[in-house]
């Protein structure tokens, strides 16, 4: 008898754990999409940019309460809200001015994700969690952006986490970058010039040192204020761009002419002419070697820290 009693309650113990799995509350989805119409400026110093675009939510019972991450509109009008089928449609057209996590250390070849992030207000993710609608979403083919060109567009879910509550975080945005020949032949090209023009002086005769060490210093200090003026444009950076590992290496070129000028000087001071021609006839050919010495440290070691 109690192995028939166990028996019969065995089939009722799992139709009670059946049920409690059906009982879970599972969190309302809403499937969200956007168009983006434009983006009239990307301000470098702040890292902030200015978009108008449309965002639309798709929805069965829960109507989402969202508020924007890292900016604000400053406009933000209701187009549509009705019912399409068996689902409820909500559609704002939005502009703003919202802040990108905007990485400059491959400066003048950088490129950017220029993102919008929203979350709901009140809802955690066992509540409501996004989707996004990839098939209608995207931005306007003739989109623009001044001082830069547009490569992707890109939407996606991921999760915002509080130390209460993780928050569903709808994100999206378009990849900006700079040209890299025009990037190449505004940042670049002048100052692989002046560097040019400070290693002519080994074509002068070490009797007139004179004019080398001043065309040295005069193309030291043109280096210094272009290398200024080009990162005028940038936020203060805690790390060091590619433009900036580049100068190094001129800066340390620019040592190089100025140290072996100044040898050559002391050797002719010294009456000792025919060695100091062979001196600089011997550091001249070893520039080549000295300036990709000087490139694997500073542009690619640097470069990875």
């Amino acid at each position: 008898m109690p192995l028939i009693a166990l028996a019969a309650l065995l089939p009722a113990a799992a139709a009670g754990s059946s049920g409690a799995g059906d009982g879970e509350v599972k969190p309302a989805t809403v499937r969200v999409g956007v168009w983006i119409n434009s983006i009239e400026k990307v301000d470098v110093p702040s890292q902030t940019f200015t978009i108008d675009f449309y965002i639309w939510f798709k929805y069965r019972d829960v109507e989402p309460n969202i508020e924007f991450m890292r900016g604000a509109p400053s406009r933000i009008e209701l187009i549509t809200k009705e019912v399409r089928g068996d689902e409820n449609y909500l559609e704002y057209r939005v502009k703003g001015t919202y802040v990108g996590s905007l990485n400059f250390r491959n400066f003048p070849f950088d490129e950017h994700l220029l993102t919008v992030e929203i979350e709901d207000k009140q809802r955690g993710v066992s509540q409501l969690v996004f989707e996004p609608d990839l098939e209608e979403s995207g931005f306007d083919p003739g989109l623009q952006v001044p001082g830069w060109d547009v490569k992707d567009f890109r939407c996606y879910v991921t999760e915002h986490v509080y130390p209460d509550e993780n928050f569903s975080k709808f994100v999206f945005g378009v990849t900006v970058y700079r040209s890299k020949v025009s990037s190449f032949f505004k940042t670049i090209f002048p100052i692989v010039i002046i560097t040019l023009i400070s290693l002519l002086s080994f074509s002068i005769s070490v009797k007139n040192f004179g004019q080398r060490i001043g065309i040295c210093v005069t193309t030291l200090m043109s280096a210094v204020g272009y290398h200024l003026a080009a990162l005028s444009g940038l936020p203060s950076l805690g790390y060091l761009t590619l433009f900036d590992r580049i100068m190094l290496v001129i800066y340390s070129l620019f040592l190089y002419n100025l140290i072996v000028s100044v040898q050559s000087m002391r050797l002719v001071e010294a009456g000792r002419v025919e060695e100091a021609e062979k001196f600089e006839s011997k550091m001249q050919n070893l520039l080549p070697a000295v300036t990709i010495a000087l490139f694997i440290p500073y542009v690619l070691v640097l470069g990875l820290i």
